[in-house]
């Protein structure tokens, strides 16, 4: 977590020449600039991937799990840094610099023990922290989404990441419930939904939505298709329920017309 930490106050200090990396894709020119604050933050996430990985081997019913579980559970600890890493020079001043960077030690804090307490489903503190994962899964699903729309890149650059993340905070939302449990058919329904929704963010691209509103849709659609995917993962995907969740969407739909 220093380490962590001490890597976000460098990526505010430090400023290296920016490269610019330019490229045609599907016949037309695009052009990336890989800053410092681009190297730095994929140290930052290898560190934190690594930590998460660590910290979660230590717990008796995950030490001999296969890497497929190991790996959901990077997706949302990763997300809360590259959140930090971009919202943070965002702040006013010093001071909400500070507190940013406070809230992001806490967050990462408590994402962390939170995850190490769904490892055992009989753990009595399973939960409070599996409902406090997946507020913590759709608020940066919202909060990624909405300024990844706002920012109007192309579609190959922005829908790619939205599908990106849509996978890896999927399979957090999916994690079986037994460490024993295989995850391949996890990581097939996490990849797919993160794979439909970065679609549905490429075909957004053509709207002229604003970010909040943008961002609201596909958080919709990513809560449908994870939500369904658990339910059939589950063995309740019953009528009752798929008609719960097209209600849901007909009254999400229905909020966006007031953004």
């Amino acid at each position: 977590m220093s380490l962590i930490l001490c890597g976000l106050v460098l990526s505010h200090v430090i400023e290296l020449p920016t490269k610019v990396l330019t490229f045609v894709a599907l016949g037309v020119p695009t052009t990336i600039y890989l800053s410092s604050r681009w190297f730095i933050g994929a140290i930052l996430v290898i560190l934190t991937g690594t930590g998460t990985d660590s910290i979660m081997r230590t717990h008796p019913h995950a030490d001999r799990t296969d890497w497929g579980y190991r790996y959901t559970f990077w997706g949302l600890p990763c997300t809360l840094t590259l959140l930090a890493l971009f919202l943070l020079p965002l702040s006013p001043d010093k001071f909400f610099w500070l507190g940013g960077l406070g809230l992001t030690g806490v967050g990462l804090c408590l994402t962390l023990i939170a995850q190490y307490h769904t490892i055992d489903r009989h753990d009595r503190r399973y939960g409070a922290a599996r409902w406090g994962l997946n507020l913590a899964v759709y608020l940066s699903v919202l909060i990624f989404c909405t300024l990844i729309y706002s920012m109007r890149a192309r579609s190959l650059l922005s829908a790619t990441t939205i599908a990106l993340l849509g996978a890896a905070l999927g399979a957090e939302l999916l994690r079986p419930l037994h460490a024993e449990q295989r995850t391949q058919r996890i990581w097939l329904y996490a990849i797919t939904g993160g794979a439909l929704l970065g679609e549905v963010a490429w075909a957004l691209n053509h709207l002229s939505l604003s970010g909040t509103a943008g961002g609201l849709f596909l958080l919709l659609v990513f809560y449908v298709i994870t939500g369904l995917a658990r339910q059939h993962l589950a063995g309740r995907l019953l009528r009752r329920v798929i008609a719960e969740f097209t209600i849901v969407s007909i009254i999400g739909l229905g909020l966006l017309h007031f953004v």
